[in-house]
């Protein structure tokens, strides 16, 4: 549903419930970031980590364009929480799901 709203007093009863939920969707739901955006968001470059982790800057440069496919669990644990984030990992089987720490 596409709608202006400088006008509050414009929009329908319809329309204030749905913009209502929307602004409650974007105040509560934790953004979908890439490993990059993480970092930049934490005002680190890679060189930076990269000394913090004491890894090469290629090695943060693979993880963040998604060379995944080799990286251990550790390393990528460390990456996050130099960051000051944490890893959640959900295994999800049909409509079942367990959250492993």
């Amino acid at each position: 549903m596409g709608f202006a709203y400088a006008d509050p007093q414009a929009l329908t009863e319809e329309q204030r419930v749905a913009l209502a939920e929307h602004q409650h969707t974007v105040r509560h739901q934790p953004r979908e970031l890439t490993l990059k955006e993480l970092r930049e968001e934490a005002k680190l470059t890679r060189a930076e980590l990269a000394a913090r982790l004491k890894l090469p800057v290629e090695r943060i440069q693979r993880l963040e364009t998604g060379d995944l496919g080799r990286v251990q669990l550790a390393t990528l644990r460390r990456y996050v929480q130099a960051l000051d984030a944490r890893i959640e990992i959900t295994a999800i089987r049909g409509d079942s799901q367990a959250s492993l720490a």
